[in-house]
């Protein structure tokens, strides 16, 4: 009846009992979230989403850590590479627990973001990690992903999902074309970005292109993770290689490697790491060595700002100086 008084109840937050956020992997995934790994195609989105439901299955470390877990179910739908041929010898090659990853059969009707099957399969299977690959292929027929108010009832719903059976809810993400913060170049409308408590971005390195890199792009419940350095043995298999201070802004500015020679861009790492006094020979030399920054280059830097280098108990370390050019160790 028009005019009519909606009943509703107010409640305070002093009857919430507060808890931590439980993490897959801190601070990249969290449990009972949505997270978003997204990239442009072919830089191993698929790849890295492929290890990671090997090494859940098989209840190994995440990616440069040392803890173990117990091995637990995933599960893992991709509506874009063939099962038999691609999907499996993947997986194998990844040494995954295939008894322990599972999908939804969608032979006879599409699978959508909100069908109930998303939340039955985690029931009957026990996973505690869903990963959707790639999510655009999810949306429906129906959804114009492109507009708010379509894309986050959806959204508001599975993050009431993950909520509820506590699961990682991992999609995988297209990009769109040209430069831009990675946050703001997903496919769709940033809603889908902003219902996601995390979003990294997977991308080639530019000046070196057998190296991959996991940069962390948003963080709501930690401070953003430091960038992880990858390479992809054959087509599949992960080597994690070691943590990077590189940017995901820098990863993407196309007009950053343009623009700066690697000369100039050595002399900057290098005023940026002393900016307050002396610093690790080692920490600069590994800041360069992830743009592509050769050794005799950065010696020739450290020459023209008149670095000089003091060996101390915890290494060779460099200081203002006017006199020193003796190379990197």
């Amino acid at each position: 009846m028009s005019g009519e008084k909606q009943p509703y109840s107010v409640k305070y937050y002093r009857g919430v009992t507060a808890k931590k956020v439980e993490w897959l992997w801190y601070p990249y995934i969290p449990y009972g979230k949505i997270t978003i790994i997204q990239g442009d195609p072919g830089e191993g989105k698929s790849t890295v989403a492929i290890n990671l439901a090997s090494i859940i299955s098989n209840g190994e470390a995440l990616p440069l850590e040392k803890e173990k877990t117990a091995p637990t179910a995933v599960v893992y739908q991709n509506s874009e590479d063939g099962k038999e041929d691609t999907i499996v010898p993947r997986l194998i090659a990844c040494g995954a627990d295939l008894s322990k990853v599972a999908y939804i059969e969608e032979n006879d009707t599409a699978l959508e973001l909100g069908d109930e099957r998303l939340s039955e399969v985690l029931d009957e299977t026990g996973a505690r990690v869903l990963i959707l690959d790639p999510v655009q292929a999810y949306w429906g027929a129906s959804t114009d992903m492109n507009r708010a108010g379509a894309v986050r009832p959806i959204m508001n719903q599975l993050a009431r999902m993950a909520q509820q059976k506590k699961c990682a809810i991992i999609m995988i993400g297209h990009m769109t074309k040209g430069n831009g913060k990675g946050l703001y170049r997903g496919l769709g409308s940033i809603d889908i970005a902003a219902a996601a408590r995390s979003v990294l971005l997977v991308s080639r390195m530019k000046n070196q292109s057998e190296m991959r890199v996991l940069a962390h792009v948003k963080s709501n419940l930690a401070p953003l993770g430091d960038s992880i350095l990858f390479s992809v043995d054959g087509k599949s298999s992960i080597s994690w290689l070691r943590k990077s201070k590189l940017a995901a802004e820098q990863i993407l500015d196309e007009a950053y490697e343009e623009s700066s020679s690697k000369l100039d861009r050595a002399v900057a790492i290098i005023k940026a790491c002393m900016k307050d006094g002396e610093c690790s020979a080692n920490e600069v030399l590994r800041q360069c060595e992830d743009q592509g920054i050769a050794k005799r280059t950065v010696n020739e830097a450290k020459a023209r700002l008149n670095i000089d280098s003091v060996k101390r108990k915890g290494g060779w370390y460099w200081v203002p100086g006017e006199d020193s050019e003796e190379d990197v160790d």
